[in-house]
């Protein structure tokens, strides 16, 4: 059986690789409800929506509560997707409580996270600060919801930096 002319050639890297991008592309698109992309060119702050509020919307994420009740740099926990969501200078901010040594759930102790197994500790922000892992915290996701609620997606994964400014 004769190719047709036009069509291109593509290695099983190249498919793989555009697969990728495609799919990367459709997962931050599907974070919002109107279809429109919810990172900034930096993917590191969340832009303002279409109202002008000043944060990201999204049509799904586990519901924590009005901004309001997140103050500075006092994480609040939320046991049920077992992260910390924290304010800082730059906005809000969801972080992993599981210890990247071995999975148990960190706890506040002063101005940090400690693993109680152990002791591994961590900053407000998820860096390592000593013990036996040198891995950081994962930071969620995070968006707001239709009812003016914080919302954050514990299967997404965002880079550090990024905030969600309310």
């Amino acid at each position: 059986m004769k190719r047709a002319p036009g069509l291109i050639t593509l290695s099983r890297r190249e498919f793989c690789a555009a697969l990728g991008l495609a799919a990367g592309g459709l997962a931050i698109v599907g974070c919002s409800s109107d279809g429109t992309s919810q990172l900034g060119a930096d993917a590191s702050v969340l832009p303002p929506d279409a109202s002008g509020s000043g944060s990201a919307t999204c049509g799904t994420g586990t519901d924590v509560g009005p901004p309001t009740m997140f103050a500075l740099n006092t994480p609040v926990y939320v046991a049920s997707g077992k992260f910390f969501v924290v304010r800082d200078s730059g906005g809000l901010f969801a972080v992993s409580a599981r210890c990247t040594h071995q999975g148990v759930t960190v706890a506040v102790s002063g101005s940090q996270y400690r693993c109680p197994a152990h002791g591994a500790a961590f900053a407000f922000s998820g860096t390592v600060i000593g013990g036996p892992t040198s891995v950081s915290l994962s930071h969620f996701s995070m968006c707001m919801l239709a009812n003016g609620h914080v919302g954050v997606m514990a299967g997404t994964t965002v880079p550090a930096a990024t905030r969600l400014m309310v």
